[in-house]
């Protein structure tokens, strides 16, 4: 291996990232040989745990990060009064405890949404990887700096919104996020609940009700319980955009 130090492999908890799915997702693209080895030697694949569970708390020691393999999760913080902030939605491949990077405590909280797997990794061994491989930190940090400017003007777009293109945006971010896993972009299951849904885009649940509604009588879109069809993402785009021209309701 050339311009890395020697990388110590261990083998324990195998977390058989060749036979995954997501592995190109995870993975950054030049790991190969012995510093995918070094990676894999120390991904540990927990149980399945069912909805409602806690990865971490906020407040908590930060000793691991930790990759979705199946299911979903929010991120929340917990503002003086225990009011929660939905600060994002998680879903397989991605990359939970960068919010807490260089913290002696998590930042936020992750939750489960529905019965859903991780792959731990220590942070110390992270750590490690990160001040051998040049490569490894600066996608890593590419994807941290992309995730919290995502995340930025998300919010900036979102305070300057009505509420028909914070919906829009929402379920149009849920339909790019899908499509990038192979899943349908088109066909979206909501494993959030509508007040979660209502948190995170900064309105009150009823009106999330309502702009859905109102989408479904336009024909953009089908709503079942929680399952959820876009008929027409382009208008969907328009709307967020805040270019379409008023409709009467």
């Amino acid at each position: 291996m050339t311009n890395h130090q020697h990388l110590h492999v261990v083998k324990h908890h195998p977390a058989a990232c060749d036979e995954c799915r997501l592995r190109s997702h995870c993975m950054p693209d030049h790991l190969e040989g012995e510093l995918a080895a070094y990676v894999m030697a120390r991904l540990r694949p927990l149980p399945p745990v069912p909805r409602g569970t806690y990865l971490f708390r906020q407040g908590a020691p930060m000793t691991s990060y930790y990759f979705v393999r199946s299911g979903s999760a929010k991120s929340v913080v917990f503002e003086h009064g225990g009011r929660e902030s939905v600060m994002s939605f998680l879903f397989p491949s991605d990359l939970i405890g960068t919010a807490s990077l260089h913290q002696p405590t998590y930042q936020d909280a992750v939750v489960t949404l529905e019965r859903s797997s991780f792959c731990e990794l220590r942070a110390n061994d992270l750590h490690a990887l990160l001040s051998r491989d040049t490569p490894a930190l600066e996608q890593f940090l590419d994807k941290i700096v992309g995730r919290i400017t995502t995340e930025r003007h998300a919010r900036v777009r979102l305070e300057h919104s009505s509420a028909d293109e914070r919906v829009a945006d929402f379920l149009l971010e849920l339909s790019d996020r899908f499509g990038a896993l192979g899943r349908d972009p088109l066909a979206l299951y909501l494993t959030m609940s509508r007040y979660d849904i209502a948190n995170y885009v900064g309105l009150a649940p009823e009106t999330v009700s309502r702009v859905l509604r109102r989408f479904s009588d336009r024909e953009l879109l089908t709503v079942r319980h929680k399952e959820l069809t876009l008929r027409d993402p382009a208008r969907l785009r328009i709307i967020s955009l805040g270019e379409a021209q008023p409709e009467n309701p």
